[in-house]
């Protein structure tokens, strides 16, 4: 059976996936604006960049946070927030599912550990054991003779 290919992008742009697709984008965006909405009546603002609304099911708000503290902090106020919700929404909601996805770190490339050279590692032992007492002094003189050898 031969599927119906895409003849061009107009069929495209008017096709259902895509318009399906795009009212969904839409729904999500109002969905993000109340969500950001309701933080700010329960007094929440700043944890809006915390977090993010990923869909409604089933008369269920699914939220992403972005951690356990943030999670426990809506649900403190999760019926005040899903009451504003509803009504903005125009969905029955009774409940808030709180999904933690913990946001990567901004850290820089992987840190490389600095090389330490043989002959360092060897007089660092030797400066460090002339510092010492016995019988520290003599082990640490020992290790350096080993790691002068090889």
């Amino acid at each position: 059976m031969a599927r119906n290919r895409l003849k061009n992008t107009q069929q495209l742009m008017t096709g259902q996936q895509l318009r399906h697709f795009a009212d969904f984008t839409e729904q999500h965006a109002r969905w993000q604006q109340l969500m950001c909405a309701a933080l700010t009546e329960v007094e929440l603002a700043p944890l809006r960049t915390h977090v993010q609304v990923l869909n409604v099911r089933t008369h269920t708000l699914i939220v992403q946070v972005s951690s356990a503290a943030v999670a426990q902090r809506l649900k403190t106020v999760q019926g005040r927030i899903i009451t504003h919700f509803a009504d903005g929404a125009r969905r029955e909601i009774n409940a808030l599912e709180l999904r933690i996805q913990p946001k990567p770190l901004n850290s820089p490339e992987k840190v490389q550990k600095p090389v330490v050279k043989q002959d360092d590692a060897v007089s660092k032992l030797r400066q460090q054991a002339l510092l010492c007492e016995e019988p520290l002094r003599s082990q640490l003189l020992a290790l350096a003779s080993k790691y002068e050898q090889n």
